[in-house]
């Protein structure tokens, strides 16, 4: 039986070497078939997949960039109407202040205006005044000389003369 041990260890050789063989064989085909384009799938996903996150992270650098741009013109913005509200106060007080102004001066002419006018009619009254005294002092003088007066007479003349005086003074003060 060695024989047959012997045919069938040879035969076992020969055929799994055949097998290896053939497996090696199969194994060269099909990773020429298969490995290769699966290989150069996966390749090409990767390349796709890392050319998206590198595009992601371009977008996203741009992203912060861009808000980063915009958080520092929203800044400037805010100091322009800052800036802008201190100018229109500034202004509004200028305008406030140049309307007392004018007011004050407006009020200082007028007060002074009036004193002048005011300042007229007192010399007008005076001078309606001395013209009334000189009248009067005319028609008391017509008619002490009209008459022929003693001490008590005139006492009583000048007495409702100043009277007269005094009345027209009131009148006119």
């Amino acid at each position: 039986m060695e024989l047959g041990w012997q045919k069938i260890i040879s035969s076992l050789n020969l055929t799994v070497i055949a097998n290896w063989i053939n497996f090696g064989i199969l194994v060269a085909v099909l990773s020429w078939l298969l490995f290769r384009p699966a290989k150069e799938f996966i390749q090409e996903k990767q390349q796709k997949i890392k050319s998206r996150i590198d595009n992601a992270q371009e977008k996203e650098s741009s992203a912060q960039a861009l808000k980063e741009k915009r958080r520092e013109e929203l800044e400037e913005a805010k100091e322009r109407r800052k800036e802008i509200i201190e100018q229109a106060e500034r202004r509004a007080e200028e305008i406030v202040q140049e309307g007392r102004d004018r007011a004050e001066r407006e009020a200082s002419r007028i007060v002074e205006q009036a004193k002048v006018e005011a300042e007229q009619e007192k010399q007008e009254a005076l001078q309606e005044l001395e013209e009334e005294y000189v009248d009067v002092a005319l028609v008391g003088a017509e008619r002490i000389l009209e008459r022929e007066i003693d001490r008590e007479d005139h006492e009583k003349f000048l007495d409702s003369f100043f009277d007269q005086l005094e009345e027209k003074e009131l009148d006119t003060g």
